[in-house]
């Protein structure tokens, strides 16, 4: 049984990509080693993630920035430190989705930004024992200017038994 934390986390992090950086996708690392430890049983329940895309000042997106574009990507947040994106099928996946803005159609309207293909964190929540979380974007249609992509994690930190860190261990390192 895991001891909870009467505090709950709330961490943030954020990049911006320019068109050039949204294709050839970014990443951030999420420094941990202040709310986990392996050896002492200290880990992170990661119980909700929120993922959004803005102009870098907090506004929507107009439809300028994707009108002459399907702009198209992937955000996620996985564990440990990754250098692309992985499947959702992979074990160190925390949450992972799609996201769809439809171009201008033939009579000028632009459909309002779509996720699809949502992985979200299980009801049961996310432990985390690895020091170090990695968020990341890639697309395969980009946006026409500069956007900030965001993640918002609520978390816990919980204490679990040495056996329990270990299974964790072994499984955030394992590509599914």
């Amino acid at each position: 049984m895991a001891a909870r934390s009467k505090v709950p986390l709330v961490l943030k992090s954020a990049f911006s990509s320019t068109t050039a950086e949204q294709t050839a996708g970014e990443q951030k690392t999420i420094d941990l080693s202040a709310y986990t430890n392996a050896l002492e049983g200290k880990v992170l329940k990661i119980n909700q993630v929120w993922f959004s895309i803005d102009t870098g000042s907090a506004y929507p997106l107009s439809t300028s920035y994707y009108e002459g574009d399907d702009s198209q990507g992937t955000l996620e947040l996985t564990t440990g430190t990754q250098t692309g994106l992985l499947g959702p099928q992979d074990d160190r996946m925390i949450q992972y989705a799609q996201y769809y803005y439809q171009a201008k159609d033939i009579t000028g309207d632009s459909t309002p930004p779509q996720w699809f293909s949502v992985l979200p964190v299980p009801a049961m929540g996310y432990y985390v024992a690895a020091d170090v979380l990695t968020f990341m974007h890639a697309s395969q249609a980009i946006f026409d200017d500069t956007v900030r992509f965001c993640v918002v994690i609520e978390a816990e930190k919980v204490k679990l038994r040495p056996a329990d860190i270990n299974f964790l261990l072994v499984n955030q390192t394992l590509s599914g």
